[in-house]
This record gives structure tokens, C-alpha cells and sequence, in this order.
């Protein structure tokens, strides 16, 4: 739980509120927090910027939302104090007040159009056509009581930030020794000639005699334990498998398929191109120009904008990031100009260059569609119903027998089952539902006690635990079948180390490899490797064995997960050039660079903090999250 509470902040609400300082750069260093007393309205002070104590209770009380519906359950205060998630979300103020001083002083800001762009190129406002949809947009935004005009302050804030951040880190770079030491790591090469061994089938394996079972079996005998199982008895109860048996009539469908016909429609769409101005008469002047015959293209010209910018794309209304755009660019005609448009964001003239009108699926294609939206509604309804009615009558005594019969429920009993969901004959017991649930819980109650409902996403499980079988050690009688399966693996194993190691001390004598593996049938394979593995089949751990051996030299490889193991030779050793202009293609410079850029962010914020000054109330911010651990 504690892992889950402690990553990191993710997502368009986390980027606003709690900042991630732009490039999930983890600055926290506030481990002095609950040192300084005090008893003020401010969580924190930054220079002269204050964090309120609502403030905080804000961007606490949504990170705790933020986890609780990651984790899928509530987080306790006890468990956030835990985690540290008050430090960090205050952490994460305070580093953003300190940007922002410095963003003010040094007079950043960001435009109309520009906020208009990122928030239109933001993935998470994207509708099922994979481009911006506004009404995605106002719903995220409704979600988390915000306005649009809150969540562009918010935006401009945020990419001011990301202008001063980006300044220092943009030429950061990975430095000439690191790279050519990982280019040596990563593009030096062996060349080996080599024979793949295979281990034995076990069934192929001689039969141990007695005494080597009874030994075997003595060394190891925790290993055949029989494990404890539970008899358990259980009511399941779900919407999907309600709806999957429901009738739904056609005349319901098609009356469902009428009345909703644009949710089943391909909406208009209009290839739109805007041109924006600073002013509303500069505007005027360019659509009088264009009403005398200038091109559309020619104003475009004029005012610097490239026509890949002027495209706003093939959207439909809801996808038109400014409300006011998006009538007027749905009133227009193929190929009319608008009026100057006064937007959200700047003055515009338009253009629609394309029409696609909108398209309504037929009945046929969406009527399964239909049929199981309707049956699976309709099962929500019952499940809750049915669960209201179980509920009481577990209340009152009811067993699930009872229950089973009274509401028509399946009763299932299971005679014995182990913590992993086997049976004694170590087959899977098949169809539990909820099991991983399902499994804790009934090893965690004791035979007879009440327990409580198991929900989840339409679904319920009532359940019983009926009986216990303690573990206790299995006789070699009744683990025979185990253990000689045991027996044969390992000794299958002993032998293909034996082999390995007698064709290695052959080869290490003087032997030729094709000596070697001609003596047993062997066939020689050629590979190339680096350290981190090579064609046709080299594994990473295989090509540490090769890297460890001499040039000329001769080893062997542990098994890999099939049990095979390689004796090889080291034919040559391929030391490759480095060329400090090639292009890097596996993106680790990248990787590296923003590893130096976060140590360059975490030390300039950190300055930031200390030259403004900051302080905590340890009183204020006890309000909010209580003590830290």
C-alpha cells in the first residue's frame, strides 16, 4: 500500500496543481517542515508568497482523491501520513512558489494562442476521434470544480514555468567521456562459436533407487508439505453475467436506437483554418482587403503564420477548443471567410476549406451494441436489488443455503482449496470470482465468523469459510509422484552440469571445439554478442559468461529458463570505433541529459528556496495532514 501511496504525482491535474516542476523534477527538501512552530493562516511562506492553509487543504484533498482512485480504495489519513503524501504535496507548493517568483521577475509570460494550442495538443481532452473534444475538456474540468478560465490560468502559470525550466536545460548535454564509455559497453562485440546443450527430458532420466528417494526426499522434506486448504462456501452474484442471460426485445432496442441516434452518429466535421490578430481592427482591415478580391492566403502571408499553424484540423463542433470559433466556423459555407471572430483567446478570421456531413450508423450495425447496454443497465439494477435483499437476510440469520434458495442465487461449495486456489490433487479451482480477494480473506477468517460482503464493480460475493485442514508434512508414500518428479529434475540437471564441465576440461586441455562436439553429435553454431546479448539467441546473462572469458579463450553459460547451457570459444574480440557525431538510437543520451537537466533543476529551485527564505507552520499545516512519519 505504502508503494502505491508514494509515487509520484501523474496526470494533467497533478502537472497543474501539484506542478512536478515541469519536467518531474522531485525538488521536495522539506524535511525541516515540522520543526517551526507557529499558528498562522499560512501552511508555507516563499519570499514573499504565501501558501494558505486552504491552499493546501486543496492540493492535498485532491492528491488523496488522485490515490485513492489509483489504489481503488479510500486512503486513511494514517496511511497518507505514512506515505508522506502531506510533505510532498506541500513540497511540491513551495517549489512552484519559488519558480514563479522567479518566472514574475524575470517577466515570462505566454500567449492567448499558445495556451490555446497546448491545451487543444493535451492528450487527456482527446475524444474518440484522438483529436481535442470540448466536451471531454469541460467534463475533466467539471470533475475537479474548475472553469475554463481557471484551468487557462492554471495552463498559462504552468507554461510559464516550463519557459524557465526549459532555459536551463536546453543545452545540457551527455558529456564526450560517459558516451564513449557507454559506447564501448554497448557496441563492442565478441564473436563465438558455440554448442547449445539441452537437459535430458526427466522422464528420461533413470529411476532412483530407494534409498536415493528416501534420502532425497528426508533433505527436503518441507518442500512436499501438504499446505493448508479451507472448505469454503460462496454466493456470487454480478451484473455482466445477469445481462449476458437477459431478453431484451428488438421493439426495446430499436425504441433505445431512436431516441439516441446521435450518440450512434459520425458527427460533422470542418477542415478549418484560422488566422488570428492582435486587434479587432486589424482584423477588420484584412477581411475589407479580402471582401476587394486579396486572397485568403495573402493575409496569411502578411501576418507570419505558416499554413501547417493556420490549419486547426478536420474537427467537429465539440472539438473546437473556443466555443465562439466553433459557431462560426460551423455556420460558414465550403470555402466562406468569417467576419472577425472576438474569441476566448485573440481575433480571428476563418476559413472552412471542407465539409464532411455528419453520418448516422444503421440500426443493424449497433444493435448487439444496444442490446447488451440495455441488459447490462437493467443487471446493475437487479444486482442492487438482489444484494439489498441478501444483506438483510444475512442480517437475520439466513444461511446461504437459505439465501441461495430464496433468491434464486447459485451456492457454490469448494471441500478444500489452498492459499494459491489449488485442490488437493494440485488442480486450479476454476471460476472463483473476486479470487485474489476471495482467497485472502478466507484465509484470514476463522471457521463460522461473520464475514462481510465482497464488492466490487457491480459485484458481489457472500462466503463462509466451513472448515480448516491444517499443513502437515506429507509421508513419501503419499508424495512419491513429487518427489521422484523432483528427483529426476535435478539429477537432469546434475547431469547436464557434468556434461558442460567435462566438454569444458576437454577444450581447456587442448581440444578443438569440433573435436568436442563431433565426439557427441554435437552441431557448432556462430553468434556475434555484445554485452547485452546477440543474434541468433544469446541472452544478456549468457553474454556476461562470454565477456568474462579470455579472446581465444573457451567457457560455458549458466542454464537459461529453458535449462539449456552453452559451452563456446571466443573467436575474436570487435572493438568498434566511436564516432562522437553519430546519431544515438537508443535514446539513452536522451535519458542521461534529463537526469543531468533534473540535478541542474533540483539545485537551481533549492538556491531559489534559500535565497527567498522559507518557512513552515508546523500548526497550520497539522490542520491539514496531521504529524509526518
Amino acid at each position: 500500500m505504502l508503494q502505491t501511496l508514494r509515487k509520484g504525482a501523474a496526470g494533467w491535474v497533478a502537472k497543474v496543481f501539484l506542478g512536478v516542476l515541469v519536467l518531474s523534477f522531485g525538488v521536495w527538501g522539506i524535511a525541516d517542515i515540522f520543526r517551526i512552530g507557529g499558528g498562522g493562516q499560512n501552511a508555507a511562506v516563499v519570499g514573499d508568497r504565501k501558501i494558505t492553509v486552504e491552499e493546501f487543504r486543496n492540493a492535498y484533498s485532491m492528491e488523496m482523491r488522485r490515490i485513492s482512485q489509483q489504489a481503488k480504495r479510500v486512503i486513511t489519513p494514517e496511511q497518507a501520513r505514512l506515505a508522506g503524501i502531506g510533505p510532498r504535496v506541500l513540497g511540491n507548493l513551495v517549489n512552484e512558489a519559488a519558480i514563479d517568483s522567479r518566472v514574475e521577475k524575470l517577466g515570462l509570460s505566454v500567449s492567448d494562442e499558445q495556451v490555446a494550442r497546448e491545451v487543444q495538443a493535451d492528450e487527456v481532452f482527446r475524444g474518440p476521434t484522438g483529436t481535442f473534444d470540448r466536451s471531454t475538456f469541460q467534463e475533466i474540468l467539471r470533475q475537479n470544480n474548475l472553469t475554463e478560465n481557471d484551468y487557462v490560468r492554471l495552463q498559462r502559470t504552468f507554461s510559464a514555468r516550463k519557459q524557465l525550466t526549459d532555459a536551463l536545460t536546453a543545452n545540457i548535454a551527455t558529456p564526450i567521456a560517459l558516451r564513449q564509455a557507454l559506447h564501448a559497453f554497448e557496441a563492442d562485440s565478441r564473436s563465438i562459436s558455440y554448442v547449445e546443450l539441452k537437459p535430458e527430458a526427466p522422464s528420461a532420466v533413470p529411476a532412483p533407487t530407494p534409498d536415493h528417494l528416501t534420502a532425497f526426499y528426508e533433505e527436503r522434506k518441507a518442500s512436499f508439505r501438504s499446505p493448508e486448504y479451507r472448505k469454503l462456501a460462496f454466493l456470487s452474484l454480478d451484473a455482466n453475467s445477469l445481462a449476458a442471460s437477459a431478453d431484451v426485445p428488438d421493439s426495446e432496442i430499436k425504441a433505445y436506437y431512436d431516441a439516441n441516434k446521435p450518440k450512434y452518429a459520425d458527427l460533422e466535421k470542418r477542415s478549418i483554418e484560422q488566422i488570428t490578430f492582435p486587434t479587432m481592427d486589424e482584423a477588420k482591415a484584412a477581411y475589407d482587403e479580402i471582401k476587394k478580391g486579396a486572397p485568403f492566403e495573402q493575409i496569411m502571408i502578411r501576418r507570419k503564420i505558416k499554413p501547417e499553424d493556420a490549419y486547426l484540423g478536420d474537427l467537429t463542433k465539440a472539438q473546437v477548443f473556443d466555443k465562439k470559433v466553433a459557431d462560426v466556423a460551423f455556420a460558414l459555407k465550403q470555402d466562406e471567410i468569417s467576419e472577425p471572430v472576438q474569441g476566448s483567446f485573440a481575433v480571428a478570421l476563418l476559413r472552412v476549406t471542407g465539409v464532411q456531413q455528419e453520418k448516422v450508423k444503421p440500426f443493424e450495425a449497433v444493435r448487439d451494441d444496444i442490446r447488451s447496454a440495455i441488459a447490462l443497465d437493467r443487471a446493475k439494477s437487479q444486482v442492487q436489488a438482489i444484494h439489498d435483499k441478501i444483506d438483510e437476510a444475512r442480517l437475520g440469520g439466513a444461511t446461504l443455503e437459505e439465501i441461495a434458495k430464496s433468491q434464486n442465487v447459485p451456492l457454490r461449495i469448494v471441500d478444500a482449496i489452498d492459499r494459491s486456489g489449488k485442490a488437493p490433487d494440485g488442480s486450479p479451482v476454476d471460476d472463483l470470482p473476486q479470487p485474489t480477494q476471495l482467497l485472502s480473506k478466507t484465509f484470514e477468517t476463522e471457521v463460522g465468523a461473520e464475514t462481510d460482503v465482497i464488492a466490487a464493480d457491480d459485484a458481489y460475493v457472500w462466503y463462509d469459510v466451513r472448515g480448516v485442514t491444517p499443513p502437515r508434512d506429507r509421508s513419501l508414500e503419499e508424495a512419491r509422484a513429487a518427489v521422484e518428479q523432483a528427483w529426476r529434475e535435478e539429477e537432469a540437471r546434475k547431469r547436464l552440469d557434468a556434461r558442460a564441465d567435462a566438454m569444458l576440461k576437454d577444450l581447456q586441455s587442448g581440444k578443438s571445439l569440433e573435436q568436442v562436439a563431433g565426439a557427441q553429435k554435437l552441431e557448432i553454431d556462430q553468434a556475434e554478442t555484445t554485452r547485452s546479448g546477440g543474434a541468433p539467441s544469446i541472452k544478456p546473462a549468457q553474454a556476461t559468461a562470454v565477456f568474462k572469458a579470455p579472446v581465444e579463450g573457451f567457457g560455458s553459460t549458466a542454464a537459461d529458463e529453458a535449462g539449456s547451457r552453452l559451452v563456446f570459444h571466443v573467436t575474436s574480440e570487435n572493438i568498434r570505433p566511436f564516432d562522437p557525431s553519430a546519431p544515438d538510437t537508443s535514446g539513452q543520451l536522451d535519458k542521461i541529459a534529463q537526469g543531468l537537466g533534473n540535478d541542474v533543476v533540483s539545485a537551481f529551485v533549492q538556491k531559489l528556496r534559500n535565497d527567498l527564505g522559507t518557512r513552515f507552520d508546523a500548526a497550520a499545516i497539522a490542520q491539514v495532514a496531521g504529524g509526518v512519519n
